[in-house]
């Protein structure tokens, strides 16, 4: 089976982010199927590169999270017409596989099966055009007509439909998609907890550690805001740790720096064992979004990471990520806006001993029960059999 791989953000554990597409790659592989990947990268020349094995397509266009709605319109416009002629370049594929976001690919991929009748499965990571919208990315009443007309004939044109969480499957459904539609998450990569760790968990303060993207939709002023609810009531053993890079980090650090903050540390972006480290080290992980729910239904990577090192999760949102939380008991949630809520609330449970040891058990087990590789990828590989 040969697959064309359509992805604008494809990274590699050495770059770190989010590596998703390099798992279904490497299982592509595995299985014995023939795997090209179309992405991007910054840099000024177009370039061919051997990744484990299989080619890697990267197109010179740029793109990072700090960049305008306009600017990211004209990336994805940009990477749509040089990947376009990228695939038309190479050996027909028996599918497209294409990876959202943004929608713009799923465009593409349509678009490829109408000019070349490629069969093409979409993979949905965040709802376009409601995400954007409800961000206030897109405005414009008509236009956002126009992109939600695109959105669902992408999902009816495709031969299948790869929700990333139960709450798109439940999306799918109700447009009468569920059919077609298999759920897929992120991936709880169990050999994560074989990293050498070079730093050591500190049992004299409490950590908490988010590592992502720094970015509006992740509203991590409300770690800030945590941090400074700390500080105020003098827990000299509560810490916080933010590791990424994005659009908000210069106001990251004006914050920190405008309320005398000694208790957050900013760290830069870094590879994924790196990012592994800093996680293992820490008393808790940090999921932050800001009060947008289109964004609630997603899957985000760092969720899976925790699960999977056994991690105590603190997450600042609603949707099914906090109900699992709460039901599976590996984590707590709280109110964003009253971070006095958690302490008032949580913390002197928290250092009851065994408390976050508990939580970390039940995350691990969650991971291995529900998201670990060999859960998911078995599921995803079946539709190359279909």
């Amino acid at each position: 089976m040969r697959v064309i791989l359509l992805h604008q953000y494809y990274k590699t554990p050495e770059e770190g982010g989010g590596i998703r597409s390099w798992y279904l790659c490497r299982a592509l592989k595995e299985a014995g199927h023939e795997v090209q990947v179309v992405t991007a990268w910054n840099k000024e020349e177009s370039e061919t590169v051997s990744v484990d094995g299989y080619p890697v397509h990267y197109l010179s266009v740029h793109y990072s999270n700090d960049l305008g709605f306009f600017r990211r319109i004209w990336s994805f416009t940009a990477f749509f017409v040089a990947a376009y002629k990228k695939v038309n370049s190479l050996s027909r594929p028996d599918f497209i596989y294409a990876i959202s976001t943004p929608l713009s690919i799923g465009a593409l991929a349509k678009w490829i099966r109408w000019r070349k009748s490629i069969p093409y499965l979409f993979e949905v990571g965040d709802l376009w055009p409601d995400v954007p919208a409800q961000m206030g990315y897109l405005r414009n009443p008509l236009l956002i007509r126009i992109i939600k007309s695109l959105e669902l004939s992408t999902y009816k044109s495709a031969k299948a439909i790869v929700a990333m969480s139960p709450a798109m499957v439940d999306y799918f459904n109700d447009l009468g998609h569920g059919n077609k539609t298999i759920c897929v998450t992120n991936f709880s990569d169990l050999t994560l907890t074989n990293t050498p760790s070079h730093e050591k968990e500190r049992t004299d303060s409490f950590t908490v550690a988010y590592i992502g993207t720094l970015g509006k939709a992740n509203h991590l002023s409300y770690l800030i805001d945590l941090a400074e609810e700390a500080q105020k009531r003098g827990l000299k053993n509560f810490r916080c740790i933010i590791m990424g890079e994005g659009a908000e980090e210069p106001l990251l650090k004006k914050m920190i720096a405008e309320r005398g903050l000694s208790n957050v540390s900013l760290l830069p972006h870094s590879a994924k064992p790196t990012a592994i480290n800093v996680l293992k080290s820490a008393s808790m992980a940090y999921l932050s979004f800001g009060p947008y729910d289109k964004l609630w239904k997603g899957s985000p990577n760092k969720y899976f990471d925790a699960l999977a090192i056994g991690k105590p999760i603190l997450c600042n949102f609603g949707g099914w990520i906090a109900e699992e939380i709460s039901a599976k008991k590996c984590g707590i949630t709280y109110n964003p806006i009253d971070p006095r809520s958690f302490f008032e609330t949580n913390w002197a449970s928290l250092q009851k001993p065994g408390a976050l040891k508990k939580m970390g058990e039940n995350a691990r087990t969650l991971a291995e029960k529900s998201y670990a590789l060999d859960k998911q990828i078995p599921k995803w590989l079946s539709l190359f059999s279909r």
